[in-house]
């Protein structure tokens, strides 16, 4: 047979559509990039489809092919029974009159509008994210209240006040190496509840706001806002009835969109006709009025993330309870998920229908190594801790307070926690819990370890999700040359005090599993097993198994290549006890993100001996 002469210019490899950037994507259906990125930008970085969509309907806005850039804020807004109140308070005043106040949603500036490049407005949520994550949850905002005659409002007290301006700081901090001017609050934080109103409503207006409470219960979260540039000094109106252009200047109406108006321009017009732009087409032109109402300028801004700082317990919901840390505003997919180039501009109630889609969680997957164990901290513990008729004895307080009952030669592969092990995994689940983490299933490898880990962490999350014990997961199987451990039964776990799931049928069974196995092979079983989890499964996911599990179920889930053996023993040696990566799904397939709170560290502990005293 002959040999295939080697090929001078190959063809290059095919990006799977998939692991492609939603940029990426963008400009392989041919849209210009800088297009692209203000179309990501106004979107809220939510998707191929939205962002298409965006550009189609903006295809005649003047400011399409310009450089002017948007214009980003930071808040810290109230949830919980607290905004109720005040979006009651919102609803009476606005009867009395227009004020100031009803431009925007309540809330405390944390940083005032500054200016940023559209390709940087992704890094701007990152950012705020990694920043708060230096936080703990603090308890509650302290606020007292304030009437003048001419403003009113919730000023936050001085303790309060400074973490937030902390938090301001390190913001503006972290996002002037990108260039970005950016100044964090200085004068007194505070929540407007009115101003710029008339002085004969000050007694109505002073008299609703002392029926607020300032310190009703709220939990507070931070929100990154952009709004277009051309909204400084026009007013916002929400159309309520359409209208079909009868004149070449007048503008189309449609249900939903908003449209910016001059300041002043209402009260100007003498025929009831205004000159606006459409949010929804950024074309201008005439409009009649009274098919419009004004509504908050912050309705027509876009969401980049939320972020929560607060934990109050008292004014959780059965419904607040599963709110995450973190929220994204969620990607809006197309009916067949197609990036396929859309024919003609689509409807705009389907548009406005997509941009104003509630906040949810993107389902998640939380891979964890396991924590200490007995036999990288104490050595050979086994003649140690056993007696002569195989009772277990404690020797060390960070040896496990008891041990379930097996053969005490298979505690040789398949050792247990230290009681430091058990500490690490409590902090995590307290940790998962804080930052607001809600679990629908939980896996763990069958090592012992990772299943007392994966019940420590439920128990400090408070969880009552059973344990699917998944053969599946143990690590790379090199790292047994004696082959494979011996591990407790379901029964036996159950017995041990375990909450296991007894009903769960292993995607891949013990005796399925290889007797030897490369670290291709390792990375192909860990990446099939996991794709069958998600498939399997609903909602978010929790895995505790090895130090080489992070990278193995995740590396070519989020389009990575797999490591040479080296790689995969380096990788190992930079993963500690307890350590979590998070899997967050997309559009785009599954990226990877730090997880919602912080690492766990500490130091090494030599062992004491009182004698060295005696001396």
């Amino acid at each position: 047979m002959a040999t295939l002469p080697p090929r001078k210019n190959p063809t290059p490899t095919k990006i799977s559509k998939q692991h492609l950037t939603p940029l990426q994507t963008l400009l392989q259906l041919g849209f210009p990039k800088h297009r692209a990125e203000k179309a990501l930008a106004a979107t809220g970085h939510r998707g191929v489809q939205l962002a298409s969509d965006w550009l189609l309907a903006h295809v005649r806005d003047p400011t399409l092919d310009s450089d002017t850039q948007r214009q980003y804020v930071l808040y810290a807004c109230p949830i919980g029974p607290l905004a109720k109140q005040l979006e009651l308070f919102w609803s009476e005043s606005k009867e009395l009159g227009w004020n100031g106040a009803h431009n925007f949603i309540p809330h405390i500036t944390l940083v005032s509008f500054f200016k940023a490049s559209d390709e940087l407005t992704e890094e701007l949520a990152n950012i705020l994210e990694d920043v708060v994550y230096q936080d703990r949850l603090h308890e509650h905002i302290e606020l007292e209240t304030y009437v003048s005659p001419n403003f009113m409002g919730f000023f936050v007290k001085d303790i309060n006040a400074e973490w937030l301006k902390n938090i301001a700081i390190r913001y503006v901090n972290k996002v002037a190496p990108l260039g970005i001017i950016a100044e964090p609050q200085v004068t007194p934080l505070h929540l407007t509840l009115a101003y710029q109103f008339p002085s004969n409503l000050f007694q109505s207006l002073s008299s609703a706001v002392e029926k607020l409470g300032p310190n009703t219960p709220a939990n507070w979260e931070l929100r990154l806002y952009s709004r277009d540039l051309r909204l400084q000094n026009l007013h916002v109106h929400k159309v309520t009835h359409a209208h079909v252009p009868r004149e070449h200047d007048e503008l189309e109406l449609r249900v939903g969109d908003y449209i910016y108006v001059p300041e002043g321009a209402c009260n100007a017009s003498t025929d009831g006709w205004v000159e606006g732009i459409s949010w929804l087409t950024g074309i201008s032109g005439y409009l009649p009025l009274n098919h419009t109402k004004r509504t908050a300028e912050s309705d027509s801004w876009t969401l980049h993330t939320t972020v929560m700082i607060t934990d109050n317990k008292r004014c959780e919901s059965a419904e607040e309870e599963e709110v995450p840390r973190i929220r994204r505003p969620p990607p809006v997919l197309s009916p067949n998920e197609s990036i396929d180039t859309t024919d003609g501009i689509p409807a705009a109630e389907q548009l406005l229908l997509a941009s104003e889609v509630p906040l949810i969680s993107s389902r998640e997957i939380f891979i964890c190594r396991h924590g200490e164990r007995v036999d990288f901290t104490f050595g050979s513990w086994i003649p140690y801790c056993f007696e002569s008729d195989g009772c277990y004895v404690r020797r060390d307080l960070n040896m496990p307070k008891e041990i379930p009952s097996r053969n005490i030669q298979d505690f040789q592969n398949d050792c247990p926690l230290t009681t430091v092990g058990e500490v690490q995994a409590s902090l995590v689940g307290e940790a998962m819990k804080s930052a607001n983490i809600k679990i629908d299933v939980a896996f763990a490898s069958p090592s012992l370890r990772c299943i007392q880990t994966l019940a420590h962490i439920l128990k400090g999350l408070k969880s009552d999700v059973p344990i699917k014990v998944e053969p599946g997961l143990i690590e790379w199987l090199a790292w047994y040359p004696n082959g494979i451990p011996v591990w407790m039964t379901s029964e036996e776990l159950i017995k041990a005090g375990f909450n296991v799931d007894a009903d769960y049928d292993p995607i891949v069974k013990a005796n399925e599993l290889p007797l030897k196995e490369n670290a291709a092979q390792y990375y192909e079983r860990s990446y099939d097993l996991i794709k069958k989890i998600i498939d399997y499964t609903d909602g978010n996911i929790l895995i505790v198994a090895h130090a080489a599990s992070l990278a193995a179920c995740t590396r070519q889930l989020t389009g990575g290549r797999i490591p040479p053996a080296a790689e995969v023993t380096r990788l190992v040696q930079r993963v500690p006890y307890l350590a979590c990566l998070t899997a967050r799904q997309g559009l785009d397939g599954w990226q990877l993100h730090p997880p919602p709170f912080p690492p766990i560290t500490h130091t090494s502990n030599s062992r004491f001996d009182w004698k060295v005293l005696t001396s």
